[in-house]
């Protein structure tokens, strides 16, 4: 028995060394997915902001560089931006070069430090004309762009970015500052204005304010739709109907564009393509399960 003793603890050695291997080879892998996981992630949530913004380029946020361009395209501003724009691959190799560069024309550390100085207070001046400019495009005061420069490890960046990205409620669309009551307390508004009001489904108790000739699409492309469902809503279409309001008439005009119909509180169907004039008050529900209606007020 003493003499099998070598080959057995040769062979458990090696078995240990094999079972280590094949550990370390899966934690390498396991840590490359952990590492691109959230860049993926982060991408596909630029990717459906600029979907809203109908920015081209679907592709862009998954490639290092495009993807700084891609946000610079959504919030509008110019491609040079990148160069002060966060802490981007772009802006960490152009630091790396000049500093390098300098560092080797002139020898001195004192002006290289001077120098980063310089570019951290322009890249969180820019940074933050960005971001001002960003949440302004979809609706937010652009004073919280504050947000983003104050030191919060990227938290305030990412939870904004991923709700402005997923969330129906958050559209792409100008802010405007709340009207200043007039002399008599209320709020000026347009005299020849219609509401329309979200009573069952996704946009239960959303209100759109719509002025004399304005028009509202619905479905599940944000390319097409500026009310815009959930890719899960399987019974609205991508483009499903449009809703324009006729100041002069005083009357909704809706055009059923979809598949699986747009239909009044009575249950009648829309006839596809056609306009339908419809009076203040009534309700219509986007596809056949009437599970998100809207009053046309």
């Amino acid at each position: 028995m003493l003499s099998f003793m070598p080959s057995n603890v040769e062979s458990f050695i090696s078995d240990i060394a094999g079972v280590i291997q094949s550990m370390s080879i899966l934690i390498l892998i396991l840590g490359i997915v952990f590492t691109l996981l959230p860049y993926f992630v982060h991408g596909y949530a630029i990717m459906c902001t600029g979907r809203k913004a109908k920015v081209d380029g679907d592709f862009m946020p998954f490639i290092p560089v495009a993807r700084q361009i891609y946000q610079m395209k959504i919030a509008k501003c110019p491609v040079w931006y990148i160069f002060f724009f966060g802490t981007t691959t772009v802006t960490v190799v152009t630091v790396g070069l000049i500093s390098s560069l300098l560092y080797k024309l002139t020898g001195k550390m004192a002006i290289v430090t001077v120098l980063c100085i310089i570019y951290i207070i322009a890249n969180m001046v820019f940074t933050f004309l960005y971001y001002q400019k960003y949440y302004e495009a979809f609706g937010f005061n652009p004073n919280t762009a504050w947000m983003n420069i104050i030191p919060t490890f990227g938290l305030v960046a990412v939870t904004f970015a991923m709700l402005i990205a997923f969330s129906n409620s958050i559209r792409y669309g100008k802010y405007v500052e709340t009207p200043a009551p007039d002399a008599r307390g209320s709020k000026s508004m347009p005299t020849n204005s219609g509401v329309i009001v979200g009573i069952a489904g996704s946009y239960r108790d959303a209100r759109f304010d719509l002025v004399d000739g304005a028009e509202l699409i619905f479905g599940r492309s944000p390319q097409e739709a500026n009310i815009v469902f959930d890719q899960l809503a399987t019974d609205v279409s991508r483009k499903h109907c449009s809703v324009r309001f006729d100041g002069r008439a005083n009357q909704y005009v809706v055009t059923d564009y979809s598949s699986n119909g747009t239909y009044l509180e009575n249950g009648s169907r829309l006839e596809h393509g056609q306009p339908k004039q419809l009076s203040r008050g009534t309700v219509i529900y986007i596809g056949s399960s009437r599970q998100n209606g809207f009053r046309l007020n």
